[in-house]
């Protein structure tokens, strides 16, 4: 599968650096070196050459503003917000700031402009720790800058800008990551991990880490370092997302310069404020790029990619930008989004305007299909046995068993797989997605890595959690044995719940005993609205021997996870770690065969 040769490169994200110049000396940085500063110059964007930009590329709706330099030291800055938010365009500081120096009046445009996200980096929890990469940074001025847009924040009574603490883990910072995990928390910050650049721009890492074990796991990668990384994954530690900018989110020099990705700063592809934005993205020398990155290109001189690192580790692992990725970069929302989430609706009006038309939208479209006529990939009822423990790939890390995958009368798409995960390693980053997800805990131990929280939750068999769509999460196996777990995913249209949604929590069905009733004992986890259901719920089911109900139907899709004893269903017998669904309007029944007592889990789908 390869784009069209003719393809107009057109994004509506791009990124505009507000500035080359830094006040830090941070030892692995080019532009602390003086490096960047030879090749792109030292300077500002100015706010003529920002508006020329905006006015003249009206399919521009989102602009990221940092990237070699610090970009607070631009002086122009508040007046960059204001234009911005007057002509709709969403701006985000994300690729970092190290907020030591403000000019007056900065940070309350800050918020008072919605700038979407600001990335903090602090690699440290202590003016001690903080000031060995930080060079002449101060760590208090920099705390109390974040509570001064906290201040901000409340005044204005805006959710903008959403605050990361981005934390460069080194081996001389590694001791305060909890510490500066809590400090984050308290200061209503994301907290994130990040690897070094390590050798990326120097010829040897600055203060390679020491703990390697624990890097791994407070990175949720199963890595300690890139080099680490690139040799578990094949694939080169978010420097893979630099090169989907070429497509997705084109880098541009403070002058004008189209430099492709946040990476290069040897060459460039023309001049956006001469030459034009939209003439430079689809020039002849950015298309051989793109080319070279996909692997059916030419590589030519001048061609920055192929003097890259990261080109050479692609070219050594023959592993190129697919056109998926590409697909899945493209920012989808244009000014008028903009301008009625910052004008009109504000930021909760707009997420329950959208969820309701969407879900008008998957309302509509089951209206428009006839009844009784079977959508194809629609999912029947079955009984789904797993042999635990399942077989691990230890060359991989990761090897997945997918159980079942489709539509329902309630879901566009619900899927189950099982996996299993080798110490040392996760199945991916921390991610978020849209679906909503059930994990279950079937054999070993895990941490569930989850950068919203304090500190990793630890998973024991037979527990399990759920997760909210656009919850930052992965896992990480504790000890020596590969885990296994269960995971039901789905989505659909908005719900229009009614009630403050589930959040995420772990249930432990152990907790619950065999129960003193006979026959069929029922005992509640927990209930509640989500993002696409009505009410999810779930209950623990305990069934005698012998004892079972009649044949029924149901207006809810239903998942069962047999934990003990044996059941008998849809004419089979079903024991531990077996799964069985039963679709909304399909007759269903279930005994107890056995000699003991049976124990199972229970999942209620309701739209």
């Amino acid at each position: 599968m390869t784009l069209p040769s003719k393809t107009i490169i057109q994004p509506r994200r791009i990124r505009l650096d507000a500035a080359t110049a830094c006040q830090l000396k941070c030892p692995s940085c080019p532009t602390a070196s003086g490096e960047t500063g030879k090749k792109l110059g030292v300077g500002f964007l100015k706010f003529e050459d920002f508006k020329h930009v905006v006015d003249r590329n009206g399919w521009v709706s989102q602009i990221e503003l940092s990237n070699w330099g610090e970009v607070f030291l631009n002086k122009d800055l508040a007046k960059i917000f204001q234009y911005a938010y007057q002509k709709n365009v969403a701006v985000s500081i994300a690729n970092g700031t190290n907020l030591n120096t403000v000019h007056e009046g900065a940070l309350e445009a800050l918020v008072k402009y919605k700038i979407r996200k600001v990335s903090c980096s602090i690699d440290g929890a202590s003016q001690e720790t903080y000031a060995i990469y930080r060079v002449k940074g101060n760590f208090d001025r920099v705390i109390e800058n974040v509570k001064t847009i906290n201040k901000w924040k409340a005044h204005y009574r805006s959710e903008y800008p959403q605050l990361r603490w981005q934390y460069v883990v080194f081996g001389h910072n590694e001791h305060e990551i909890q510490k500066a995990r809590d400090m984050a928390h308290e200061l209503n910050m994301e907290f994130y991990v990040k690897l070094s650049w390590g050798d990326l721009y120097t010829e040897q890492s600055f203060s390679p880490v020491k703990d390697g074990e624990l890097i791994r796991k407070e990175s949720g990668l199963g890595a300690a370092d890139r080099q680490e990384y690139r040799e578990k994954t094949g694939k080169d530690y978010g420097e893979r997302l630099c090169c989907l900018s070429l497509w997705s989110g084109p880098q541009i020099n403070h002058d004008g310069r189209v430099l492709g990705c946040c990476i290069n700063y040897w060459e460039d592809y023309g001049n956006a404020f001469k030459d034009g934005l939209k003439e430079c993205l689809n020039n002849e020398k950015i298309t051989t790029a793109r080319a070279v990155l996909m692997g059916h290109g030419v590589p030519g001189k001048g061609i920055p990619c192929t003097t890259c690192k990261v080109y050479g580790n692609m070219l050594k692992h023959n592993n190129w930008i697919t056109p998926d990725e590409i697909k899945a970069e493209y920012h989808p929302k244009g000014r008028f989004y903009n301008m009625v989430e910052n004008k009109v609706l504000g930021e909760a009006g707009m997420r329950h305007v959208m969820g309701f038309l969407s879900g008008a939208k998957s309302r509509l479209k089951k209206i428009l299909v006839q009844p009784h006529v079977e959508r194809r990939g629609s999912i029947k009822s079955g009984v789904y046995p797993l042999a635990v423990p399942l077989k691990a790939d230890y060359e991989k890390g990761w090897r997945a068993y997918p159980v079942f995958r489709g539509q329902t009368g309630m879901m566009d798409d619900l899927a189950c797989h099982a996996s299993a995960l080798v110490p040392g390693h996760t199945p991916h980053p921390p991610h978020t997605h849209k679906e909503e997800e059930i994990l279950i805990l079937l054999a070993g131990e895990v941490d569930l890595q989850l950068p919203a929280l304090e500190k990793p939750v630890r998973l024991t068999p037979g527990q399990f959690v759920y997760y909210p769509t656009g919850f930052l999460h992965t896992l990480q196996p504790v000890g020596e044995l590969p885990a296994n777990y269960l995971m039901f995913k789905w989505q659909a249209g908005p719900s229009g719940m009614e009630g403050r949604p589930l959040t995420f929590k772990l249930f432990d069905p152990n907790a619950i005993g065999p129960g003193t009733k006979e026959g069929f004992a029922p005992s509640l986890l927990f209930e509640g609205p989500t993002q696409y259901l009505k009410k999810l719920h779930s209950h623990v089911s305990t069934l005698s021997p012998g004892a079972g109900y009649k044949p029924h139907k149901d207006a809810y899709d239903v998942v069962l996870v047999v934990l003990e004893g044996e059941v008998e269903t849809l004419g089979r017998r079903a024991g531990p770690h077996s799964i069985i669904f039963y679709p909304a309007g399909e007759p269903h029944g279930i005994a107890n065969p056995g000699t003991r007592p049976a124990k199972y889990l229970v999942f209620e789908f309701h739209r």
